[in-house]
């Protein structure tokens, strides 16, 4: 076991950032840009969105080392817009980074969550790179919690995502966390084995992320020169560390600086121990780094022990301490409980020793029995059997696969002669009979398409004309109701005569569409309602004020079974809005909006922001005869009708279905 001050290992958090090449300027560059497109107006809404969730994963992935309170938010930002727009790849991508920045600040069960989500998208995806990242991250959180068991599965499913996709420096990557593991349970052998894995598994590679693990490798075996006593070699490799990642200010510096401190203590040099542990102390302030924090105050307490500052001593241990309970890093608490019982101890409060000591063994014998080292060793035995087994299992499936396909590619060429004679006697009969029998089909189908054709035409022109003689008689019928208008002085009268003007006018637009067509059975219902608006505009309020009418209708078409009751919906609902709703008001807006919810139902709004209704609206009680109209027509389109409040508009609904497929399947 190592030196219980010194528990600290580079776990490999990631890989360095480009805070090392300009990180400010990366920032700045992006939150420029990120202000620019939110400012801007695009036609295209969903593009600018995309473009807005990569940055904000940019700029997340560029301050996760150092400003992660700012990286949480950018994420969570980049997460909530992805979901809106239904991106599972950004979705995957937010996620992931969530729990890798959580997982860095040592909040492992936050951590857990996000990873979690990302991991099933993952593994629906088949992306090996996630896969394995995701299993990385919750093997480190485990490996920290000493959680062994977990944390080696978690690094054997890594190492197998990883393996298919060849990447030699996130394989080295595991073998260093594996290293780690061993080490933390006193298996030096094995420890060795897997830091000298890693490296030849990084043999030859000259990349930044193949030498930075490198460099982190030599850091982590450092701590093996304190065990072996060679403190001054351990301080050279921590202190040339250090001073590579100074100015990154980031979880790596911070384990640097801790080596220092920790070879100076080796080295009896008390201050310069704490001198170095106080900076990565600020470091860990700034990452908010729980693990960290508690590893770093607890070594302040000791270097305060040793210097014979009980108060002081007892003050770092138990911030320590409260960092560790925390995120339940079993060693860190162990060897918290272990500090306070020499301090107590020196300081004569013998009672909080005893305790301390009782809580020291309790923690150390839930660590390290024999069960858990136990189940690691029959993990890693089981992965590498299953392993074994999986590249027998696959060498035996090859070459039954390549002896069955030459034993099939002789009986297929047998088959294919056979068969290709007898074929060749069959088809010489059939080619002539068949030319024959085609030449007369041919000659039959032509006909019967013709006489197909031409009737159908004519029924197409008999409809249209149909149509268009009812869009004649109803305009007839509006201009006597019109011309009767003209007589009539009484305003009730005169009322309703334009009530009925206006109904008429919207069965006849749907005729009038209906042989203007191309399909002669189908409405475009969007250009019908502009010209029903437009009608009912100039009907209403000529030019006298200015309400904006804005169409969504998703470019929907009905039947004429479906259209006639719709379009009367509309006019009434519209109507009611010019009529009602803008009575003191000069400029409004009215929305109609058509949505499809599938291929059978369908969703009518009609919004204004015009004068709302009253408080103690009723439909109940309403005696206006064109809401009365609306509910009528509601039911008969196998819908329903409800009047909201959204905002500043008040939105009248109408659920409804395409009549002529309901009936057909309900036929």
């Amino acid at each position: 076991m190592r030196s219980p001050f010194f528990s600290f290992l580079f776990l490999l958090i990631g890989f360095p950032n480009s805070f090392l090449w300009g990180q400010v300027n990366a920032v700045d560059s992006l939150e420029r840009e990120l202000k620019h497109i939110t400012d801007s107006k695009s036609s295209s809404e969903t593009s600018v969105d995309t473009l807005q969730v990569q940055i904000l994963l940019s700029l997340s992935e560029e301050l996760d080392e150092t400003k992660t309170d700012d990286a949480i938010l950018y994420a969570k930002r980049a997460l909530e817009k992805a979901i809106k727009l239904k991106f599972p790849e950004k979705i995957l991508e937010a996620s992931f980074l969530l729990g890798k920045i959580y997982n860095n600040t040592s909040d492992f069960d936050l951590s857990e969550t996000y990873l979690k989500k990302a991991l099933a998208i993952a593994n629906d995806q088949k992306d090996y790179i996630y896969i394995g990242d995701c299993h990385f991250y919750m093997a480190r959180a485990n490996l920290i919690r000493n959680n062994f068991p977990e944390s080696i599965k978690h690094l054997n499913w890594a190492l197998q995502a990883y393996e298919k996709i060849n990447d030699k420096v996130k394989i080295a990557r595991v073998f260093n966390s594996k290293a780690i593991l061993y080490g933390k349970q006193s298996r030096h052998d094995q420890e060795l084995e897997y830091y000298n894995k890693a490296l030849h598994s990084l043999d030859g590679l000259e990349s930044k992320d193949a030498e930075w693990l490198k460099h982190i490798i030599s850091t982590n075996l450092a701590y093996n020169h304190l065990d072996n006593k060679e403190y001054k070699k351990a301080l050279s490799i921590f202190l040339d560390s250090y001073l590579k990642l100074k100015e990154e200010q980031s979880n790596h510096s911070a384990g640097s600086a801790r080596g220092v401190g920790a070879s100076y203590l080796k080295l009896n040099q008390l201050e310069k121990a704490l001198e170095y542990f106080n900076i990565a102390l600020e470091i860990y302030k700034k990452t908010g780094n729980k693990s960290g924090l508690g590893d770093i105050n607890r070594e302040i307490g000791y270097v305060y022990f040793l210097e014979k500052n009980y108060k002081q001593a007892e003050q770092y241990t138990l911030e320590g301490l409260k960092y560790s309970t925390q995120i339940g890093e079993l060693e860190s608490i162990k060897f918290c409980h272990e500090n306070l019982a020499r301090i107590y101890n020196e300081s004569a409060k013998y009672k909080l020793a005893y305790e301390n000591e009782l809580l020291y063994k309790k923690y150390s014998d839930s660590m390290f029995n024999i069960e858990i080292n136990n189940r690691v060793y029959e993990l890693q035995k089981q992965y590498e059997f299953e392993k074994e087994k999986e590249l027998l299992a696959q060498e035996q499936l090859q070459k039954e696969k390549a002896s069955k396909v030459r034993a099939e590619k002789q009986q297929m060429l047998i088959y294919i002669i056979v068969i290709s004679l007898i074929v060749l006697s069959v088809l010489t009969a059939a080619i002539y009979y068949n030319l024959k029998e085609n030449k007369k089909q041919r000659k039959i189908v032509e006909a019967q398409k013709e006489m197909i054709q031409r009737s159908l035409y004519e029924k197409e022109t008999l409809l249209r004309e149909i149509h268009h003689r009812v869009k004649n008689n109803l305009q007839i019928i509006s201009s006597l109701l019109n011309m009767q208008s003209k007589d009539v002085k009484n305003d009730d009268i005169l009322y309703l005569l334009k009530e009925g003007q206006n109904r008429i006018q919207a069965m006849s637009l749907i005729h009038q569409k209906l042989y203007q067509s191309e399909d002669i059975d189908k409405v475009d219902i969007e250009n019908y309602v502009k010209d029903l608006t437009t009608f009912l505009s100039q009907m209403y309020i000529g030019d006298s004020k200015r309400i904006t009418v804005n169409i969504y209708a998703h470019k929907c078409k009905f039947d004429f079974e479906t259209a006639v009751p719709l379009g009367l919906v509309i006019n009434e609902l519209v109507s009611n809005a010019y009529k009602h709703a803008f009575i003191d008001q000069s400029q409004g807006t009215i929305k109609i909006e058509i949505e499809s919810l599938g291929d059978l139902d369908y969703e009518l709004k009609v919004s204004n922001n015009g004068i709302p209704l009253p408080e103690d609206f009723s439909m109940e009680n309403q005696k206006s005869l064109g809401l009365k109209i609306v509910s009528i027509l509601s039911r008969q389109l196998r819908g329903s009708f409800e009047i909201k409040k959204e905002g500043k508009f008040t939105t009248f609904i109408v659920m409804f279905k395409n009549l002529k497929l309901y009936k057909k399947r309900n036929d």
